[in-house]
């Protein structure tokens, strides 16, 4: 049996013990409260302690996998209380041998070539048992397989030039956040952009997709009071809250929201959130009004075919890297004589919200 036994569990869910409780009066029956829980927990331990006909043994660890020191179960302490001549021993110093089914004998034989290897002394009724199992058909394969998993270090080769070249070829195409990326660990980038694994899927709300659907809403506000010709510094707190709301509501219409709308956690996430962004979009106007620029541009691309072209950095051994890209919002100083561009570069600096 894994895990806690008896076992822990703290979290009631959604609903606590007293809905579950009064949705029960009315004949909607749930999951079982904590209580019931523990109930048919005690009856489980019971019939565990009871199947027994000739021995019982009970065992527990004394740390976890992090090393961690795990507290014995309270029902060790009742069953000493019961029987107060019952012996606890501990293989954390000496572990004994342990020789019963062939699975369990297996086990500790590969724990005890293991310890071989590393120089340790083992008892020598193991070399017999390997002989056994090395002349038994079933677990031959076996053994030689788990052996040579002894010996595996786990230690990456370096990727040859060759297949630098099929995976990048002779320009590398990236942005400043693939970039970010290799230096934070290069690994990571060659999973995502070079052999281009993706993580799996999972339907539930996290803190990126909050951060992408609160980028949308800003972005799209910027652009809506662009086509209504509404001027940043004219616009009130009433106009702001109208057309962050009336585009929060078109944005959640859209199928890749569905998950925004998907439950009635997640609607209540979303209440909170629509509150946060147009806290964030108040903020957001009020730093440009108080400032001395203007917003030339949202979403500025510097891109092979767009308006800005690619940064392109020749390297020394005759590669090339073109970095492309996005900026959040190109902002303008609003004197005259400042010059925006610069042999058709782009010469002002992004400034983040």
């Amino acid at each position: 049996m894994t895990g806690s036994f008896p076992s822990v569990n703290n979290n009631e869910g959604f609903l606590n013990d007293t809905d579950r409780e009064n949705l029960k009066k009315i004949d909607v029956e749930l999951a079982k409260t904590t209580l019931e829980a523990l109930y048919n927990d005690n009856f489980n331990i019971y019939k565990a302690f009871t199947t027994s006909e000739e021995k019982l043994y009970i065992s527990y660890a004394s740390a976890d996998s992090d090393g961690t020191a795990c507290k014995p179960s309270t029902l060790l302490l009742k069953l000493k209380r019961i029987f107060p001549n019952l012996k606890e021993t501990s293989d954390v110093v000496t572990r004994p041998t342990i020789i019963a089914n062939k699975k369990v004998t297996f086990d500790e034989l590969l724990m005890n070539i293991r310890n071989y290897k590393d120089g340790k002394d083992i008892d020598e009724v193991w070399f017999k048992i390997y002989k056994l199992f090395k002349q038994d058909e079933e677990w031959k394969e076996k053994l030689e397989a788990s052996i040579k998993a002894l010996d595996f270090t786990n230690m990456p080769d370096d990727l040859s030039k060759e297949n630098i070249q099929k995976l990048y070829g002779d320009t590398l195409r990236t942005s400043v956040s693939k970039l970010e990326t290799y230096k934070a660990c290069p690994f990571s980038f060659y999973l995502k952009y070079g052999l281009k694994i993706e993580e799996k899927d999972t339907f539930k709300l996290e803190a990126i997709d909050t951060g992408s659907f609160m980028h949308d809403v800003i972005d799209s506000f910027f652009e809506r009071i662009q086509d209504l010709g509404l001027s940043v510094r004219d616009i009130d707190e009433d106009k702001i809250k109208e057309i962050t709301y009336e585009i929060i509501e078109e944005k959640l219409n859209l199928p890749r929201n569905y998950i925004f709308v998907s439950s009635a956690k997640f609607k209540s996430q979303m209440i909170k959130l629509k509150k946060l962004i147009l806290k964030a979009m108040k903020y957001i106007i009020r730093t440009i009004t108080e400032s001395e620029f203007d917003v030339l541009e949202h979403e500025a691309e510097f891109k092979e075919g767009k308006k800005y072209p690619p940064i392109e950095i020749n390297l020394d051994n005759g590669k090339k890297v073109e970095i492309i890209g996005k900026i959040d919002r190109v902002d303008v100083a609003k004197t005259p004589e400042r010059k925006i561009f610069k042999n058709n570069r782009l010469q002002v600096i992004s400034k983040r919200y």
